[in-house]
């Protein structure tokens, strides 16, 4: 009669062990399910962030070339209104020294014309 005390204690026993057992791993697999949990939301949130600092990033990279960009053109605008402004300078100096000296230029300008015949001829 001992013996079957015994076994039935050591069931008892046992099952208690095992209810432990399965307890614990209850446990550990709610732990393990939170810590997946808080590291989504960390990389969620870490992902969040490098976004946001791109987009901030590619905002001032866009402005530095909209800015390059307006410069330049303003750069070209300035250049063309100088290259104009020179031209038509050197348009009505030419005129005054035509008007100055009518023969010398009539002249000049059958040399070249005569030049550029001779040139074009060979």
């Amino acid at each position: 009669m001992a013996e079957a005390k015994s076994t039935g204690s050591r069931s008892t026993g046992s099952n208690a062990s095992q209810a432990d057992v399965q307890a614990q791993i209850d446990q550990l697999r709610d732990d393990i399910s939170k810590l997946t949990k808080t590291i989504s939301d960390l990389g969620s949130q870490k992902a969040e962030e490098a976004r946001g600092r791109a987009e901030e990033r590619f905002g001032e990279a866009r402005a530095r070339a909209e800015k390059f960009r307006d410069d330049a053109t303003k750069a070209g605008h300035d250049a063309y209104d100088r290259a104009r402004e020179e031209a038509l300078s050197l348009e009505e100096d030419l005129e005054d020294r035509i008007r100055e000296r009518p023969v010398q230029s009539l002249m000049l300008a059958a040399g070249v014309g005569f030049l550029a015949a001779l040139l074009t001829r060979r």
